[in-house]
């Protein structure tokens, strides 16, 4: 990917994988001249100079957000309010602030807080990320086809800063998107923040009821994959978590009450209604990709049966590129949950769908439009 280069100087403050992965993506792009990377850890900076992160690197705040026209909060969210608090005094008028958290509410009221007139700050969450942490972790293609959400404040829409906050986003490979800070904390409380919450509940329920090895010898397939975001950060988790807490809490009672609700129809055997609880579960999680019209283009998806056998999914690919077709997103679907040994495959379009679809059964795949 090459593009015009959009910047001379950004700082980037701390490098794990986010901050990593964000600057591998921009030198990639070659949109900024010169990457500086802040961190705390003397291997950190190490290894993010030699991974070609960032083109230098220090542990001096100040120093290295002199003269950087834009500045990239990527500490854990908890850190956050510090942080800008610190750098406040050493930034220009005129200097582009923005952040990665993953609670935007929070670090919004930190930086109208403690940043001076004259720098502009934009709330930024790149909805990308890997159960592995740290700059080794990194890697420049981590946000290819992400949700990118910028929450600007009334009136910074059109500020010509956040028109090249939205180009550098987009250099990543990433999707950006625009919303309000606080409907964005509701947003991720729900996809995101809960379903943490509960995985970590499901391993911990586990943990609590299992009185022999057997328990997680069985639960190492649907059991695995279900609660597989429970292997996150817990310090990292724990900081989400308290930025975000309100919601969150407001999303755990509204799960305890539809939980509450299928188990009362289990006690008291209506089977009716219970049928019709998990069917509309089927329906709704079945449309969910649909359902990002009016943000993001929908993706419209194909299941791909595969063999258990070295390459499978890497001949998939390599027929769908030769044809000049984009795999938009990939999911591998367990037997566990009815589509056998499956790939799921998203693209941009139906009509792309319809040739992949043509071009798989040729190769002798089963294939078929979902």
């Amino acid at each position: 990917m090459s593009m015009k280069q959009q910047f001379d100087r950004l700082a980037i403050i701390g490098l794990g994988l986010i901050g990593g992965s964000f600057g591998m993506a921009l030198r990639r792009a070659g949109v900024v001249g010169e990457i500086i990377g802040i961190d705390t850890d003397p291997n950190t900076r190490e290894d993010a100079v030699r991974m070609g992160a960032v083109d230098r690197s220090t542990a001096d705040l100040p120093q290295g957000i002199r003269q950087a026209e834009v500045v990239v909060v990527a500490t854990p969210v908890g850190q956050i309010p510090f942080v800008l608090r610190a750098m406040a005094p050493d930034l220009a008028p005129g200097t582009l602030v923005t952040d990665v958290g993953s609670s935007k509410g929070s670090v919004f009221l930190a930086a109208t807080g403690a940043l001076p007139p004259g720098v502009v700050f934009i709330g930024g969450h790149p909805m990308a990320g890997s159960e592995r942490g740290g700059i080794a972790a990194a890697n420049p293609y981590l946000f290819e086809n992400a949700f990118y959400v910028l929450t600007p404040t009334p009136g910074q829409e059109h500020h010509f800063l956040t028109g090249r906050l939205l180009e550098l986003v987009k250099s990543t490979g990433a999707r950006p998107i625009f919303m309000d800070p606080w409907e964005h904390d509701r947003v991720v409380a729900a996809v995101s923040h809960l379903p943490h919450m509960v995985a970590a509940a499901l391993v911990n329920t586990l943990a609590q009821v299992a009185s022999s090895e057997v328990y997680f010898s069985l639960a190492a397939g649907g059991f695995r994959d279900t609660t597989r975001i429970a292997g996150g950060d817990p310090l990292l988790w724990r900081d989400i978590f308290l930025s975000n807490k309100e919601r969150v809490l407001e999303m755990i009672d509204q799960f305890q009450a539809v939980l509450g609700s299928l188990r009362d129809m289990l006690a008291s055997g209506q089977e009716k209604e219970l049928v019709a609880a998990l069917d509309d579960a089927r329906r709704v999680r079945h449309e969910i990709p649909a359902k990002v019209k009016g943000m993001l283009a929908p993706l419209y998806e194909l299941v791909v049966v595969l063999a258990d056998e070295p390459g499978a999914i890497g001949r998939v690919a390599f027929l769908l590129a030769q044809e000049g077709i984009n795999i938009v997103d990939i999911e591998i679907l367990r037997v566990r949950e009815g589509e056998g040994g499956t790939l799921r495959l998203g693209l941009g379009n139906p009509e792309s769908v319809q040739r992949a679809v043509s071009v798989l059964r040729a190769a002798g795949f089963t294939a078929r439009e979902r």
